[in-house]
């Protein structure tokens, strides 16, 4: 309730439309130990295990303890419903599956027929329609070229874990890798709200972070993200995080609201993961669509 009071009093009316999803989200903690080499066990999805904010509170220590949340993963493959209300309106279940920086893969059904799927890898993206019998392909290089996001980084985006650009998911030695800049309009003496920018972009691309955390050491509560938010020439994207939880890669978001405009047309729509069916680190395979 606090959260989307001061979201209510800040935003505009249309930004409060993606800060409605956001306002369900809570801030819970967990004590994961990073490491780089293999994935590390954790509790079931939505458990939480008790840590406390590092000493002195500043933006740095608010980004190491954010980062220090995320766990190292190898892939997953769990249940997803999507609700798109911009171009059309439409509601399709399906399945996501990732390894981690080597593919994801996103199907889509109705009536138990897949009718769409979503393809990336670290050469190329695929967009497959069936009814339609067509297929949009698309060389990962050129999308990275143009956005400065590589499939790690996408795969970050999916779980609503922040990530440094070209790099996959952030971790606390990444922290020379953004600007972070402070909200004061939206903090107040219970809440900080502040930016993370990326300070290499490709020309013309801007996008950032905002992430909420706790003023005060409050145990079990850690900063988390909040929203992306991503231009390009007139393209604009946010994408906003709800419905947290810790999970085989630290704490995630279950929810993402993806809204704005690209080639002047309106996109609104909400990915939904049913996080507590999610098979984490089970050797799930990928196969590029045919």
């Amino acid at each position: 309730d606090y959260i989307l009071r001061r979201i209510d009093i800040a935003m505009t009316p249309k930004a409060r439309i993606s800060a409605l999803i956001i306002a369900t989200a809570t801030m819970v903690g967990l004590g994961a130990c990073k490491s780089q080499k293999k994935a590390v066990s954790a509790p079931e999805y939505g458990q939480t295990e008790q840590t406390s904010m590092p000493a002195g509170h500043t933006l740095d220590a608010d980004f190491t303890a954010m980062t220090s949340a995320y766990t190292p993963w190898n892939d997953l493959s769990v249940p997803v419903k999507v609700s798109v209300t911009q171009p059309k309106k439409v509601s399709v279940s399906g399945t996501l599956k990732m390894e981690y920086n080597k593919a994801l893969s996103l199907s889509l059904k109705m009536l138990f027929i897949e009718v769409a799927q979503v393809y990336i890898d670290n050469d190329s993206v695929l967009v497959v329609s069936r009814p339609a019998g067509a297929y949009y392909s698309e060389s990962l290089q050129r999308f990275t070229a143009a956005s400065g996001l590589c499939l790690a980084d996408i795969q970050s985006l999916f779980l609503g874990q922040a990530f440094a650009p070209g790099k996959g998911t952030a971790t606390a030695s990444y922290g020379k890798v953004f600007r972070l800049a402070a909200e004061p309009s939206l903090s107040d003496a219970e809440m900080s709200v502040w930016k993370a920018t990326p300070r290499k972009l490709p020309a013309g691309v801007d996008w950032n972070f905002t992430v909420i955390a706790p003023v005060q050491a409050e145990p079990a509560v850690v900063p988390q993200l909040f929203a992306l938010d991503i231009s390009a020439a007139s393209n604009t994207l946010r994408c906003s995080y709800a419905g947290s939880g810790i999970s085989q890669a630290g704490i995630i978001a279950s929810m993402m609201q993806i809204e704005g405009n690209v080639k002047k047309r309106k996109i609104d729509a909400v990915i939904s993961s049913s996080m507590n069916s999610a098979q984490w680190n089970s050797g799930t395979k990928i196969t590029r669509p045919s």
